[in-house]
């Protein structure tokens, strides 16, 4: 080694020292830029010289990443090569990607970037960042990957455009690094299949749980990743990037991020564009931003808000991560009555009792710091959802899906299916890929072809849904009992209710089960283009309770 190099690796050394040292006077919780600053100074120390850049993926945020291209510690074109040897090195366990561009084209996209950072003309807060994308939001063929939603009918069908929303993306400077798996066409194929499997992407593990998906479990059972999201909660918490767009109809953004200890929210319908995501309904469908720190959920909503829908705060919602509790009025659901279902969840009694006592503490903890709180508000059971003994939402998600993705198929080039029915009898035609034994149904695809319901009917269950879950439901204790935000397990039927409502959910990571691992938490509902508030509230929360944990990868 030469002399020169010795002294760099001394400075190196001595600096980690005395910054050790200045974290001893340090509270328990080290502040954000500490952490960034560790993250940057351990790698130098404890990696061989062939690490392709000096973070620890598990924990970097989209902010650490920025900070460190600003500075000029990092390159986009290292990033890109961290995060393709992350997923290289974890995916045939986790199974959350199914397609990305080849490393080449990754490479020179990054190095366009890189220069223009050079050239100071940045993009915005996300220039140059690594994100993955959910695979039913449809990618042009020259990004080189697929659009599929996990189905093998759609492998190699050809949009004729980006999503709007990849172009939004795309104009901010992120990277694709890679199409993330999703239980197969977002959950709306069959009846109590595996959350997070599909025929092309296989089943999604989650990055937490120890043992993996058990195959005695229930279909979204505790050692399940959720879904439909599935592969964009689990591959940003297993470090495949900082950031992730995930989509949901009723609870595919919220489930999957509360078990992978992650920041999402689903917006206000319809704020956020849905052109080119492979659909299941208009009435309640929204992509949304997936992350580890509530600075990039508002750096991505920033991006991802079409601002002629709503209100966007003045400085964006940026401005709206205060980390106080000022202004939230809070009203808490009753843990013991919010549960979820046990047919999708089978009850593991330790795990449910936790879930419950630390949902508990966590509301003590909240009555403690806020001057409106209210306990076990009465929130109307979502029992009162029905119509004819039955959900009004599967109705609505039937009746309306056929329109929907036909409206989607017409547009594709190169398609195997191009109607609901061609897309049933090709799953027919491959049962061996597409129905095999452990996830054999597509009944909802059988029944959207067959539904036999009037417009006036389909009407009277929007009006029901409208009615039960704003003016009977969420309207109702907000205004009774003085509150502006309800929160509740995020495994319940709350995102039902968000879903009829059409009004804005969002994810407060809590805690880890003892039994095998995986992160669980809370959910908050407020009314329409309340999303300011709710990312006001996540960012009180990430200030005020213990930051999240890697998973044991």
């Amino acid at each position: 080694m030469t002399l020169s190099r010795c002294c760099v690796l001394l400075s190196l050394i001595l600096s980690a020292g005395s910054l050790l040292l200045a974290l001893m006077h340090l509270p328990s919780r080290p502040l954000p830029r500490v952490q960034a600053i560790m993250s940057f100074v351990k790698p130098f120390i404890t990696s061989s010289s062939k690490q392709p850049t000096s973070l620890d993926l598990l924990v970097a945020t989209a902010g650490d990443l920025q900070r460190g291209l600003s500075s000029g510690q990092l390159t986009s074109v290292e990033l890109v090569d961290a995060y393709l040897a992350q997923i290289e090195n974890h995916d045939d366990y986790l199974h959350a990607i199914i397609s990305k561009p080849p490393r080449a084209r990754l490479v020179e996209q990054a190095k366009k970037l890189d220069e223009e950072r050079n050239n100071k003309a940045i993009r915005g807060k996300l220039h140059g960042i690594p994100i993955l994308i959910k695979d039913n939001i449809a990618t042009l063929p020259e990004l080189r990957m697929g659009t599929t939603a996990g189905s093998f009918a759609l492998a190699g069908s050809k949009p004729m455009s980006n999503a709007e929303i990849i172009n939004r993306l795309i104009e901010a400077g992120v990277i694709i690094v890679g199409k993330a798996n999703l239980s197969e066409l977002s959950f709306f194929k069959g009846s109590k299949l595996d959350c997070g499997w599909s025929a092309i992407g296989g089943q999604t593990q989650s990055a937490y749980v120890r043992g993996g998906f058990r195959p005695d479990d229930t279909f979204a059972g505790h050692s399940n990743p959720a879904g439909s999201s599935s592969g964009s909660a689990v591959g940003v918490s297993a470090g495949y990037a900082p950031i992730s767009i995930g989509t949901e109809t009723e609870g595919s953004l919220i489930v999957p991020a509360s078990r992978a200890a992650l920041y999402t929210i689903k917006p206000t319908i319809p704020i956020i564009s849905q052109e080119g995501i492979i659909p299941i309904t208009g009435f309640c469908d929204s992509a949304g931003p997936m992350t580890k720190s509530v600075e990039d959920l508002a750096n991505l909503m920033d991006v991802l808000v079409d601002r002629s829908q709503t209100d966007v705060p003045k400085n964006g919602y940026i401005s709206a991560v205060t980390a106080t509790w000022d202004g939230l009025k809070i009203g808490t659901l009753d843990p013991e009555v919010w549960t979820f279902w046990e047919v999708a969840r089978q009850p593991v009694p330790g795990a449910e009792a936790q879930m419950k006592a630390q949902t508990t503490e966590a509301y003590e903890k909240l009555a403690r710091l806020t001057s409106g709180f209210r306990g076990n508000v009465p929130l109307i059971s979502d029992s009162a959802l029905e119509v004819n003994g039955e959900g009004c939402l599967p109705q609505i998600f039937a009746y309306g899906f056929r329109r929907e993705i036909e409206a989607y198929l017409t547009q594709l080039q190169d398609s195997k299916v191009r109607s609901l029915d061609e897309l049933i009898s090709f799953n027919k035609d491959n049962a061996e890929t597409e129905l095999p034994p452990r996830n054999p149904r597509q009944d909802f695809l059988e029944r959207a072809a067959s539904i036999n319901m009037t417009s006036e009917e389909y009407d009277h269950l929007v009006e029901h849904a409208r009615y039960i879950a704003r003016d009977s439901g969420i309207d109702k204790i907000f205004r009774e009992f003085d509150i502006n935000v309800v929160l509740g397990p995020a495994e319940s039927p709350m995102t039902q209710f968000a879903s009829a409502a059409g009004y804005p959910i969002a994810t407060l990571p809590l805690g880890y089960l003892d039994f095998n691992g995986r992160p669980h938490g809370l959910a908050a509902i407020a009314t329409a283009h309340q999303e300011a508030r709710l990312i006001q509230l996540q960012s009180a929360w990430e200030a005020t309770f213990p930051a999240r944990k890697t998973p044991p990868l």
